[in-house]
């Protein structure tokens, strides 16, 4: 073939081919950048509001609160909205139009989560209906049929269990952790009971001996206990956090000189009716509300709660109770015998002989209701029962220790989790229609992420409907949050220790030099009165604002006084605070099986100082468990904490 021929052909076939071709595929790589451009920026705004939603509770004593919580998801969720209109500003987009493209905001909580996305707003008016106006709806703030932007109803974490041969009917709430809430029949007993679940009588989980307890070598007794003290602005206050709230003993704020002695666990004790107790409000501020101080003017009941209080923040042993509670629970759900005299949350001693018998409960048990909310065990099954099999079939509880990442307990755990939140966002997302869009799908989640999502508070958004030239943008983005109360996992533990120079430090459990003859010292019970195991969140700066005719005073909880009275806060370690270098790796899966595991072997020291920690801040974490079942009327839900403190006149 002639040179000319070819020439010819390649100008009028192979050209117009190539440059389409070269033109496919810069616009490929152009809307890959574009998006990858895209996952940043959703990245960042979602990081955004998580710092938002932790800067409005870390220095919020009701932060746990669900009405408190709601404010401040919301404003989390404003804060999204504001820095999504911020960086995509070089586009001309604003707050406005960004909600046009966000389809859902996903804040997962320990027990279940919200979603903030549009709702139809389904208020009546009832003036046709009633001849008394006062009690029709005021139309200035909502109007029913309005599409509004907000929180949806919150969504447990739950399943119902469902089994006529074995009598069992009946919901468990999960958490992020070992947690659950029993709720339902049971040997045609109705049961509400909640607690920690641990195997319990073997080497992975905790063992009764005579009235102590034993967990991964370390023992727990009735007779100790830690008076924590931390700064408030300029002084030193002992503290105990009750129901997710910390409450201050301030041992000179009544001008007062009377005492009463008591005696509590056969001790004689003496307690000064100068004494006050306060909590930091939401302002930053000390509130000495919550109780009276002692008086021998004040009610009974009244002085009885101030020692309560007093006993609660001077010998503090929510270690013991958390072990002591997390057995006995475990022993009623899956021990294979009920305990005798043993109560649940409704106060109910009539429970079933064989205990919960969750050891019997199969995946094959497990459905997730359509419409159908009145079934009756002794029914036929309704065709609107979905069974969840295809996360597999096995006994849920069975195995040495539940907690593992292997475990059936974990990963039934996790497929509630992820089968609850992606049901129930699927459809949302799906009915989310704006003028950007009306096709709005569900993107795929990774497998990381939902890792993340099931064990982690977190924070997930979802964008879609903008052009990235050749097709439109379907993203999502996940960040967890690191700084919560609300949800203690076994990585919010750091410890207390002191470095070669004689600095006061702190770094994390896995730092590879602690209680090495080079590296780092565990501070001893002895030196500080309390296990040298600290939340996290603990670190934190805060703002004390009691004084309003000075500027708040910005203050580290967490400081000791050093040569020459001069305070000074506690440094995180270079190498497992700032940084991961002196690190031992804990990976593979849950963190609670992975840390348990690694510290099996660690040092004596270490391991007494993290346990105490950790079942601590559990036991004196928020739960509204803990508010939904007291018996005695009292409406700050502590008395679930409060009674391990009796004392005798």
């Amino acid at each position: 073939m002639k040179l000319q021929s070819l020439s010819v052909i390649f100008i009028i076939i192979v050209l117009p081919i190539t440059m389409v071709l070269s033109e496919y595929i810069s616009n490929l790589i152009e809307s890959r950048e574009i998006e990858m451009l895209y996952d940043t920026k959703l990245l960042n705004s979602t990081y955004d509001a998580i710092k938002a939603y932790q800067l409005n509770t870390i220095n919020n004593a009701f932060g746990d609160v669900t009405t408190q919580k709601v404010n401040d998801i919301e404003a989390a969720a404003s804060t999204f909205f504001n820095s999504l209109s911020s960086n995509f500003n070089y586009a001309g987009y604003d707050s406005n139009v960004m909600q046009e493209y966000v389809s859902a905001i996903v804040f997962t909580m320990n027990d279940g989560y919200y979603i903030f996305s549009p709702y139809t707003n389904t208020l009546t008016e009832l003036k046709e209906n009633t001849e008394d106006d006062s009690s029709s709806y005021d139309e200035s703030y909502s109007k029913g049929g309005e599409i509004k932007d907000g929180l949806k109803p919150y969504v447990y974490y739950n399943c119902r269990y469902v089994n006529p041969s074995k009598e069992f009917d009946f919901v468990i709430t999960y958490t992020l952790d070992n947690y659950i809430t029993i709720q339902g029949m049971i040997n045609n007993i109705y049961v509400y009971d909640c607690g920690y679940l641990y195997s319990i009588d073997n080497d992975d989980g905790i063992k009764k001996s005579g009235e102590n307890y034993i967990y991964n070598g370390i023992t727990f007794t009735n007779s100790q206990s830690e008076e924590m003290k931390e700064y408030v602005g300029d002084t030193l206050y002992s503290y105990a956090k009750i129901n997710g709230k910390k409450y201050y003993l301030d041992p000179n704020y009544y001008d007062r000189t009377e005492t009463k002695t008591i005696k509590y666990e056969g001790n004689s004790i003496t307690i000064p009716a100068r004494t006050g107790i306060f909590y930091i409000d939401s302002t930053g501020a000390k509130n000495y509300n919550q109780t009276k101080g002692y008086s021998s003017s004040n009610l009974k009941a009244e002085n009885d709660e101030f020692i309560r209080y007093y006993l609660a923040i001077k010998y503090n042993k929510s270690a013991y109770e958390y072990f002591k509670k997390a057995y006995e629970f475990s022993k009623m759900a899956i021990g294979g015998g009920g305990i005798s005299g043993y109560a649940d949350k409704t106060g109910n001693t009539a429970l079933p002989t064989h205990g919960y018998r969750l050891n019997e409960l199969s995946t094959s048990d497990a459905v997730i209701y359509g419409s159908t909310s009145n079934y009756d065990i002794y029914k036929n099954l309704s065709q609107d029962i979905t069974n969840i099999q295809e996360y597999g079939e096995f006994n849920i509880f069975s195995g040495n220790d539940i907690g593992k990442s292997s475990s059936n307990f974990e990963q039934h755990r996790k497929a509630i989790i992820r089968y609850v939140i992606e049901t129930n966002l699927t459809t949302s997302i799906a009915s989310f229609s704006s003028s950007a869009s009306t096709d709005f799908k569900m993107p795929k989640i990774s497998e990381d992420d939902w890792e993340m999502i099931e064990n982690d508070v977190c924070a997930i958004s979802f964008m879609q409907g903008m052009s990235i030239g050749s097709k439109q943008y379907n993203g999502y983005a996940a960040v967890s949050n690191t700084l919560g109360a609300e949800h203690i996992d076994e990585s919010d533990i750091y410890i207390l220790a002191t470095d070669l120079n004689g600095n006061k430090i702190y770094c994390k459990p896995n730092d590879k030099k602690l209680e090495k003859t080079d590296g780092y010292s565990v501070i001893p019970y002895s030196q500080l009165g309390y296990y040298s195991g600290i939340l996290k969140l603990n670190f934190e700066q805060k703002q004390d604002a009691s004084n309003n005719d000075v500027d708040t005073i910005i203050y580290q909880p967490m400081s000791y006084t050093a040569t020459g009275n001069i305070r000074t806060p506690y440094l995180g370690s270079y190498t497992s605070i700032m940084g991961t270098s002196d690190v031992e790796l804990i990976g593979g899966g849950n963190e609670y099986a992975d840390m348990h595991s690694y510290l099996k072997n660690s040092p004596i020291n270490l391991k007494t100082a993290y346990y105490n920690g950790f079942a601590r801040e559990r036991w004196g974490s928020y739960n509204v468990n803990n508010i939904n079942y007291e018996l005695n009327g009292n409406s700050n839900g502590c008395d679930y904490f409060l009674n391990d403190y009796q004392f005798v006149q």
